[in-house]
């Protein structure tokens, strides 16, 4: 049998889908037959082509001399894909729109690997807001990889978008690298270890990374969709940054 599973998937029902299944395997067939093919009470038969029909899957035919079902093309659950994507699309602004009137529901996800964090700088990018970010270790450099920094340095300063850094003291020689740059700028606080956690504001957005020295290890992100969450941790970055020193 063909893995119904797909179909499932999609939206149809367990029965509807070994019959459409069975039906592409079979060829045309009575409702005797496909009971006798998919294991479907014959009455639960009857109802669930009914439902096929009506979504253009199902035809009836006649074949020597009774009446058969027969299979739709596969390339009909193309178009079924297709009509759900515009449907999607057309529904899409009302729902960003009552999404829009509950600005306190927030957004937690979880993400592994540094593909992400790399998309998530680009989204930032794409913002075009200040970005706060909070200690960042220094194995990360090398692990995130030079060329897609200096990309992402580039592109903010080709934007006019600020950056601010806040390290331990251990980052000196980062932190003078990155005040040599344009819309950015970094600074140290004494008390502060360097800790193999990050936490990056930028908008309405609030993203806690936990790094690993062990290549093997896939770093681990928070994100946090949340315009008063992310205002909060932008407050507290704010007063860190009262207390930095620029390096002399």
């Amino acid at each position: 049998m063909v893995n119904d599973d797909i179909l499932i998937d999609l939206g149809f029902s367990k029965n509807e889908s070994k019959i459409y299944t069975s039906l592409l395997e079979k060829g045309a067939a009575t409702s005797t037959e496909i009971a006798d093919i998919s294991g479907i009470h014959r009455v639960n038969v009857y109802d669930s082509v009914g439902k096929l029909k009506k979504r253009g899957l199902v035809a009836e035919v006649m074949h020597n001399g009774k009446k058969c079902f027969q299979a739709a093309s596969p390339e009909a659950l193309r178009n079924i894909l297709k009509e759900k994507e515009i449907k999607l699309e057309a529904a899409m602004p009302q729902f960003q729109m009552f999404n829009s009137l509950h600005p306190h529901v927030h957004n937690v996800q979880v993400y592994e690997g540094y593909d992400f964090i790399r998309n998530m700088f680009l989204q930032f990018l794409e913002s075009r807001q200040d970005i706060y970010d909070l200690q960042i270790p220094n194995f990360v450099l090398e692990q995130m990889g030079s060329y897609f920094q200096e990309v992402i340095h580039k592109r903010r300063a080709e934007q006019k978008q600020m950056m601010y850094h806040i390290y331990s003291k251990k980052a000196l020689e980062r932190i003078k690298f990155l005040n040599t740059l344009p819309y950015t700028e970094a600074r140290f606080l004494e008390a502060m270890e360097e800790e193999p956690v990050t936490t990056t504001i930028c908008g309405d957005i609030v993203a806690i990374q936990v790094y690993y020295s062990d290549q093997r290890q896939k770093p681990m992100t928070i994100y946090i969709k949340n315009a008063q969450i992310a205002a909060g941790y932008r407050s507290q970055f704010l007063l860190l940054w009262s207390q930095a020193k620029k390096p002399e």
